[in-house]
């Protein structure tokens, strides 16, 4: 599916993104996602309430995450979706919550992909 159509069909709020890894050269952004089923349009009930999904940005051409080394494989994160909207250029923008224990202080990181296509797999 193209990026519009992930972002028109997967409600990411509240969500929450465990593990990102970015392959610069075959242009791959995978998300690992604690995601909320019962939050969408197409839940069914009697279903998981939550689970994770992977979803795999493919033929990456853009790709940004505020404060975070990209090239870096990030895992156990502790964020929290906000928002999930297509900007002007046509990327998506996550804009999240992020608890840091050690300083005890929150961020609000903004990750941005523009992408050619997007698949989601249920884990």
């Amino acid at each position: 599916m193209t990026i519009t159509e992930f972002a028109k069909k997967y409600y990411l709020h509240d969500s929450s993104i465990d593990k990102i890894e970015y392959d610069a050269e075959n242009k791959k952004l995978t998300l690992t996602i604690d995601f909320c089923f019962w939050m969408q349009l197409w839940y069914e009930q009697g279903k998981p309430e939550n689970g994770y999904i992977a979803v795999t940005f493919e033929n990456v051409s853009f790709y940004e995450y505020e404060d975070h080394e990209i090239t870096a494989v990030l895992e156990n994160l502790d964020t929290e979706i906000r928002t999930a909207e297509i900007d002007e250029n046509g990327a998506l923008e996550i804009l999240m919550w992020e608890y840091l224990k050690k300083i005890d202080d929150d961020i609000y990181p903004i990750l941005k992909v523009k992408a050619e296509n997007v698949t989601v797999e249920e884990l």
